[in-house]
């Protein structure tokens, strides 16, 4: 167990390093660079609990896995890069009015910046942790037939799922602080659920089909998982959800973007609604 914890705190030092230098270095716009000259100083120590969110969940998938080597780099690079670092930045693309220092250039650098100490960590945590019988155990264990048809009505049923898990605890949780309304609105104004679906509506209406499509989006990344964790329910539920709360746990990080409590209210959004969808999401699209 010591050995255990000492190869993964290694793993998240190293994860922290790369991530720090990476923001260093790559060309991001001037005014984005004002903004991070006032970042908190005590930011190291919340990126190093981002990492070990992030390690523990490699970690995880790796001793369930029932694949090695290349396959297994890849499929755990696929999945952890594009629910953390894609679908948050175009979500960010989206509410792009409400950040106006960040550059569509600085959105795509931010990507790179959660990608570089992936590609650095993953195959660390794999040659730590890779499971000595996966090499046998590939010869025989049978590849899950896919049933396309099956899989693009759950996708679909789970985009529907996620708007709603998205506006119930997008009013319910992050529109209740103040502040937050303020920062993305302008006002101080709190409307009822339903209010607020209607001015959604005529404001910005195409964020209902957006958010449809973000959540097949979800849905669509983790399917690398089915078949790398076997029939497992459990195993697979638990790295569904432990996958979709990196997009929450990431804004523990203080972000030059967010103002703190607007950020703690996102926190406390993500990481209640993501943890229910991966739930929902791990159920169903489970192998049978």
């Amino acid at each position: 167990m010591i050995k255990t914890a000492l190869k993964i705190l290694l793993s998240v030092v190293l994860y922290a390093l790369v991530f720090t230098i990476a923001n260093i270095i790559l060309p991001f716009s001037s005014g984005f660079r004002e903004l991070g000259a006032s970042a908190d100083p005590m930011g190291i120590l919340f990126i190093l609990l981002n990492g070990a969110w992030i390690c523990f969940t490699i970690y995880f998938i790796i001793k369930h896995s029932q694949i090695f080597g290349k396959k297994l780099f890849l499929d755990i690079l696929f999945v952890i890069f594009f629910v953390q670092c894609f679908m948050t930045q175009i979500e960010t693309l989206f509410f792009g009015s409400a950040f106006p220092a960040l550059t569509k250039p600085d959105v795509i650098l931010i990507m790179i910046a959660n990608l570089i100490p992936l590609l650095a960590t993953i195959p660390l945590l794999i040659k730590f942790f890779k499971r000595k019988d996966a090499a046998s155990e590939s010869c025989v264990i049978e590849k899950q037939p896919s049933n396309i048809k099956s899989i693009v009505l759950k996708l679909g049923i789970i985009g529907v799922i996620y708007l709603f898990v998205y506006l119930v605890f997008g009013y319910f949780v992050a529109w209740q602080f103040k502040e937050l309304r303020i920062f993305y609105s302008g006002s101080s104004e709190k409307l009822s659920f339903f209010g607020q679906m209607l001015n959604n509506l005529a404001a910005n209406p195409v964020i209902f089909p957006f958010q449809i499509f973000r959540g097949i989006l979800f849905g669509a990344f983790i399917i690398p998982l089915r078949n790398m964790l076997g029939k497992n329910k459990m195993v697979f539920i638990t790295s569904v959800c432990l996958v979709y709360l990196c997009t929450a746990v990431m804004l523990i990080i203080p972000n030059v973007l967010f103002p703190d409590i607007v950020r703690i209210g996102h926190l406390i959004e993500m990481t209640s609604s993501m943890l229910l969808f991966g739930i929902i999401v791990g159920n169903v699209m489970k192998l049978k």
